[in-house]
């Protein structure tokens, strides 16, 4: 198919150089029939009308009773402008992201380490930060929204908190107490990922984990008998038994956490896995869903419809949220679309639609729509990876062609027409995919120099 591309745009320049002019949306149209032959799951065009997922008397049956979302090291100001939009699509759940509450939180576009960012935990919240967060704990409440305040009291810090000293334990206490104090009643302990980042001798254990969140959630208790607390263990995916020292730690949990307490696990999103891992940790849990989740990247976006989720999950697990892009939260907002349709109603859930009605439901106006539909197509593709990029992909496929130089002229100047047009239909909007695609098309350009600069 990539060579029949080719032959097209290379006689498409041809009849240009030679004065035949051309409809002016051949580079449109050929450079997005490049792109298609990668979409898994997008329609070539749009519903004809908004038809919503559910009804103003709708009750979600099959779906899952907590639905929501956690930021990824966003700003307050993220927070305040989606707490709207979760409220729109049925959405119940919203967490912060840890990174968020670091004393120095990772800049937009950068890579995670401790150079970038400082998890100082044992400081105090700066007045201006509680003052902000506070807006959006009253916000959350105001759109019916359950909001879950999350730290992490290990990762990418200088002073790892001990869990089982009562200083450390004093120096957390006063950031959850804050938040309980504004109103917040569900509470998340975030210990994931320190295998990763600890050294040899750093203590995981399963029974020190147990200990530090019941006594946090005893504490909290004593104010609010209402108050929810979620675990995010160190060993959170898999089915709980497939590793000896990840079955030994849930083994502890299962035996020592307070029943009340939720546990996250990331999938894989199967409910026959799912059951596997609850057989192992006999608590209640949340699915972590790792999409559309770009880890912070300047340039990589998923946009495609969540699809491959095991319906029967809603039957597991009470909880669902979804881990979302970093600095592009706007944009975000059609792939939770298909999200928030599938945890709604799991079983009527239809990727196709789903993805069109996401589109619609972002403007009126039919060509901001048709250009949404186009940076939907650019930016999806099958999950091959947190930093995958299709249009990169793309390029490189075009290249690896023999006689592709006017192929990849037309697509880069594809891409350079679609980036002129989000400026122009979007002035006031989107300004996370204008950024986000000037970083991807200036990595193109670099790629086009490798391949034709010595042609």
């Amino acid at each position: 198919m990539i060579e029949k591309q080719i032959l097209r745009l290379y006689f498409a320049l041809l009849l240009t150089g030679f004065g035949f002019t051309s409809r002016a949306d051949d580079t449109t149209q050929v450079g997005m029939q490049i792109q298609r032959d990668t979409l898994p799951d997008v329609p070539k065009n749009l519903p004809e009308k908004k038809a919503p997922f559910y009804s103003e008397k709708d009750k979600p049956l099959s779906g899952f009773k907590i639905r929501g979302i956690k930021g990824l090291a966003w700003t307050p100001e993220q927070y305040l402008s989606e707490i709207p939009i979760l409220a729109k699509y049925k959405m119940n759940f919203l967490m912060n992201c840890y990174l968020s509450m670091y004393s120095q939180p990772p800049l937009p576009g950068t890579a995670w380490n401790g150079e970038t960012m400082k998890n100082e935990w044992w400081l105090p919240i700066p007045t201006e930060k509680k003052a902000a967060y506070e807006q959006v704990f009253k916000k959350s409440k105001e759109y019916g929204i359950d909001f879950c305040f999350s730290i992490h009291p290990q990762l990418f810090s200088s002073r790892p908190a001990n869990l089982s000293s009562e200083k450390d334990f004093e120096l957390l206490w006063q950031h959850y107490a804050w938040a309980q104090s504004k109103g917040v009643r569900w509470f998340s302990v975030t210990i994931d990922d320190i295998d990763f980042f600890a050294g040899k001798d750093f203590k995981i254990s399963g029974e020190e984990h147990a200990y530090f969140v019941n006594k946090l959630l005893q504490r909290l208790r004593k104010k609010d008998k209402g108050v929810q607390m979620i675990l995010c263990p160190t060993y959170y995916s898999g089915v709980g038994h497939a590793v000896p020292k990840e079955k030994t730690y849930l083994e502890a949990l299962a035996k020592l956490l307070d029943k009340d307490v939720y546990v996250f696990w990331t999938g894989p999103v199967a409910s026959g896995a799912a059951m596997e891992y609850k057989s192992v940790v006999k608590h209640r849990m949340f699915l972590w869903d790792n999409y559309p989740v770009n880890d912070n990247s300047a340039h990589a976006i998923h946009l495609a419809p969540i699809t491959g989720r095991d319906p029967a999950l809603a039957k597991v697990v009470d909880g669902y949220i979804s881990n979302p892009l970093g600095m592009q939260s706007e944009i975000n907002r059609i792939p939770l679309y298909t999200i928030a349709d599938f945890c709604y109603d799991p079983y009527g859930y239809d990727r196709k639609r789903s993805i069109g009605q996401a589109i619609l439901e972002q403007c009126d106006n039919p060509r901001q729509q048709e250009l949404l539909l186009e940076v939907v197509k650019l930016y999806s593709s099958d999950e091959k990876g947190v930093l995958f990029n299709p249009i990169l992909d793309n390029f490189d496929r075009i290249a690896a062609q023999p006689f592709s130089r006017p192929s990849a002229d037309m697509y880069l100047n594809y891409l350079k027409g679609v980036q002129v047009r989000v400026k122009e239909l979007f002035p006031n909007n989107y300004d996370d995919v204008k950024q986000t695609l000037a970083s991807t098309i200036a990595l193109v350009d670099e790629k086009y120099q490798q391949a034709y600069s010595k042609l």
